[in-house]
């Protein structure tokens, strides 16, 4: 079945018919016309958006509503990033504009850097653990949830993107700091020293390095850019486990343009989004690109994905997209409605965790299943799932509450399918 475009303003609105196996991206109402600059998502129905008119905007229903968070700062500035560790979050912009929440972005709290410039990137890297990127090459790090600030100048570059390794690690999951055209890396062994290395990729006129992620649970990492020399060629970089260099990804894209924003829900699945309305999936790991197709001209300028199917991504004029279905599922079907074509158990989000995460696994028909949890030795320490459950896509909470640090396991075992996979509990 066709599907039926109106435009309004500079933005195209679809609106696909039920049965319709295009790309199902909806449109949000975020109440603004700014730029929006940076999302990030805390679960399957919450996340925060940040703009350059200074809204800090809020939704609890996916992406479909949002509010301005930001109304009862007694002085706001143009926001340039976000991120989230469970409901600890930080926010950054101008002029050294810092602020915390421990809440899930409901309020906020004002936060003073030693050596303020414009801060261009933040991370909420693990409890009370936060790092800010300013536009002189500085990186602040706090670990009592910014109420204090080192700071330490690790390039001549502004730092654009912070990042980290999302996956179970021994000494730490290490931090990374990319520039336009270069990428530092905080290792966490003590003590924690950077090491800047040159991106190649990113020297000739008009070639730049804008954001990073690795993979959720373990795997590959990615950078999305664009490399100018002859034209403006969206760019994705990608580093396997077993290599030591980064690499540049075969995308297959013929337009120009730049990639501005990238996630990595699972090693499999990839999104990256960027100019005139850019957005392009993964589903085998960077091997090759579905263009989402959104009928849009209007940058589309950072994505997060919570797990596989839920994502949202902003953009110029006060765009946001969100969908809940993975971004390729027939549109005007509702997560409940679909069945999956197999069993599935999804990389636990967050991962690292503390000291709770989200579990999601999918069942293709109704059957007795089990999801349990052992500690490295193999004894149980919870079972979150036993009995019959229905067809569909499922999530269920982990509390870690009363184990210690470490590294667990999570096993499906439904009909003939049995699955392990591996998280770390990091207080």
């Amino acid at each position: 079945m066709k599907c039926v475009s109106i435009a309004i303003g500079f933005v195209s609105i679809i609106s696909n018919l039920v049965g319709s196996a295009e790309a199902q991206w909806l449109q949000g109402s975020s109440g603004t016309t700014e730029r929006l600059t940076d999302v990030a998502m805390l679960d399957s129905v919450t996340a925060i958006a940040v703009g350059r008119d200074r809204s800090i905007l809020r939704t609890s229903d996916g992406g479909r509503n949002w509010s301005n968070v930001a109304a009862p700062l007694s002085f706001v500035m143009p926001w340039n990033s976000v991120s989230f560790y469970g409901d600890e979050g930080v926010a950054v912009g101008d002029n050294g504009g810092v602020v915390t929440t421990s809440n899930g972005g409901k309020s906020w709290m004002w936060r003073s850097l030693p050596a303020p410039g414009n801060c261009l990137s933040a991370l909420a890297a693990g409890p009370g653990r936060m790092y800010v990127g300013d536009d002189s090459g500085r990186v602040y790090k706090s670990s009592d949830s910014g109420t204090s600030w080192s700071a330490q100048k690790i390039s001549a570059r502004p730092i654009r993107n912070l990042f980290m390794y999302r996956g179970p690690t021994v000494w730490g999951s290490p931090v990374y700091a990319l520039t336009p055209t270069s990428l530092s890396m905080e290792t966490q062994q003590p003590p924690p020293v950077w090491q800047e290395s040159v991106l190649t990729q990113f020297q000739g006129l008009g070639s730049e390095a804008f954001a990073g992620e690795f993979s959720n649970g373990g795997g590959p990492g990615f950078i999305a850019g664009v490399q100018g020399d002859f034209r403006a060629a969206p760019t994705i970089l990608r580093l396997a486990l077993s290599d030591t260099v980064w690499r540049n990804v075969s995308t297959g894209i013929g337009r120009d343009g730049t990639f501005w924003g990238v996630a990595a829900p699972s090693a499999d699945v990839i999104y990256v989004c960027g100019s005139t309305g850019m957005l392009y999936k993964s589903t085998n790991g960077g091997q090759s690109w579905l263009d989402q197709v959104w009928p849009t001209n209007l940058s589309l300028n950072a994505i997060s994905f919570v797990d596989e199917r839920h994502g949202i991504a902003v953009g110029d004029s006060g765009l946001i997209l969100y969908t809940s279905q993975g971004g390729t599922t027939g549109a005007g079907s509702k997560d409940e409605d679909v069945v999956p074509a197999g069993y599935v158990l999804e990389q636990n989000f967050p991962n690292p965790f503390n000291p709770s995460t989200t579990l999601r696994y999918a069942l293709p028909a109704r059957t007795y299943a089990n999801l349990t949890v052992f500690n490295a030795l193999g004894q149980q320490v919870a079972r979150l799932v036993s009995g019959y459950v229905d067809a569909g896509y499922h999530e269920v909470r982990f509390d870690a509450g009363g184990l210690s640090s470490g590294v667990y396991f999570y096993r499906m075992q439904a009909g003939n399918f049995v699955q392990t996979r591996k998280f770390l509990l990091q207080r």
